[in-house]
């Protein structure tokens, strides 16, 4: 294990304005997600569609994710980083109208297809400016605080859509507000946003195997936040909670996420990226593990869901500042897109598993289904640490294979 540094470097001017850019558009992602789902899902509800049909609608930002993942370091070689991210930008705000202009639940899958492309090349473009600009020394606290700024993005979405309610063109129109707004610190910045001049070494797949650490903490925190998010205020009201405890539970998850990213961020800065993904792994495991044992407790309940949702977030912000500090460039961009790509699976594949679980199991099949990923991870990363520890090198923080 690595001796801790002093300090934490000081960002320099053009690191600020970089990361100031990289901020506006995934706070743009996260204000964005986070006040159209309970949206578009309360107006469809309204309209008396079906359960079925609201999921699969719900679905399709992480379909075209997974589609557009793999072609982003080949788009980014074609055309500019900040050129590509202001298209994202000005697409995602001229989709936001659309969802009210065309209120019909067949008209929004191809609506939210392309917003979701949009989304996707914010998201994954702007992880690769901030990873490839942030030095290895304060790449940890860069993240953490780049990450805490999505959690809070997704948490401002659902304030503003209490502010405004649900009625109306008001709520697209903020939205594509913010969204046109943050194309100014990208524009201001964007003579500072990365190249990617050459291929990468390797296709999007073979990270998977390069780096199964990093990659694979993208699918357990995809899957893990989305099954909390969709499926924790179900399994709370079925242990008997109440409907107000229910509701509070995703809040105070939410505030853990917020709260424990940046020190989970200087901790990677300062040890060994593996062995922070090892802790993270094994809180996941043993919080969801003790939920049907807690679960009638309801302060020790919230607290370990608010302990238990601030760790299980480092797995992406150490997962991301493992491959930063192993890859650059071009490789740096696919293996963004590999995380991603993951995270979008664990997002798709999570509820399903976890559903089914609690229809064999109810409602303790959740607890159980998220503590099997955790437990999946923690055995992972727990393995590909252990394969580095006899080696020696200049940087034992990081080694050779994440």
């Amino acid at each position: 294990m690595a001796v801790p540094d002093k300090e934490t470097p000081q960002m320099t001017r053009d690191q600020k304005m970089s990361l100031i850019a990289a901020i506006a558009c995934i706070s743009s992602v996260g204000i964005g997600l986070g006040l159209t789902l309970p949206l578009l899902a309360i107006m469809l509800d309204r309209e008396g569609v079906s359960s079925t049909l609201i999921g699969l609608n719900t679905a399709m930002p992480s379909v075209a994710s997974l589609l557009l993942t793999p072609f982003i370091a080949t788009l980014l070689r074609r055309i500019p980083t900040g050129t590509f991210l202001l298209g994202c930008l000005a697409l995602s705000a001229a989709c936001m109208p659309l969802y009210f202009v065309f209120p019909n639940v067949w008209a929004w899958f191809p609506i939210r297809f392309v917003n979701g492309l949009a989304l996707a090349g914010l998201f994954i473009t702007s992880e690769f400016w901030v990873n490839q600009m942030a030095g290895d020394k304060n790449r940890g606290f860069i993240l953490g605080l780049y990450g805490t700024v999505l959690s809070l993005g997704f948490a401002t979405g659902p304030l503003i859509l209490l502010a405004v309610g649900s009625e109306g063109l008001t709520p697209f129109l903020i939205v594509s507000g913010l969204t046109l707004s943050a194309a100014i610190p990208v524009t201001l910045a964007r003579h500072l946003a990365p190249r990617v001049e050459e291929k990468a070494s390797r296709g999007l797949l073979a990270f998977l195997i390069v780096a199964p650490a990093a990659t694979f903490a993208g699918l357990i925190y995809g899957a893990t936040e989305t099954n909390i998010f969709n499926l924790l205020p179900v399994y709370s009201l079925r242990v008997g909670l109440s409907e107000s405890i229910a509701t509070l539970v995703l809040t105070i998850f939410a505030a853990g996420n917020v709260i424990f990213q940046i020190p989970l961020g200087l901790a990677a800065d300062r040890f060994d990226k593996r062995t922070i993904l090892f802790v993270c792994a094994g809180v996941g495991f043993i919080g969801t593990a003790l939920l049907p044992v807690i679960s009638q407790y309801v302060w020790l309940f919230v607290s370990v869901l608010f302990v238990f949702g601030g760790v299980v977030v480092g797995m992406y912000t150490v997962g991301l500042a493992l491959l930063g500090s192993r890859f650059k460039g071009a490789d740096l961009a696919t293996a963004n897109s590999a995380f991603v790509f993951m995270y979008s699976i664990g997002a798709l594949v999570g509820p399903p598993v976890a559903g089914a679980a609690m229809d064999i199991w109810d409602p303790h099949g959740l607890a159980i289904a998220m503590a099997v990923i955790c437990g999946s991870y923690l055995l992972l990363v727990g393995w590909r640490w252990s394969e580095t520890q006899p080696r020696s090198g200049s940087d034992r923080k990081d080694g050779p294979a994440p």
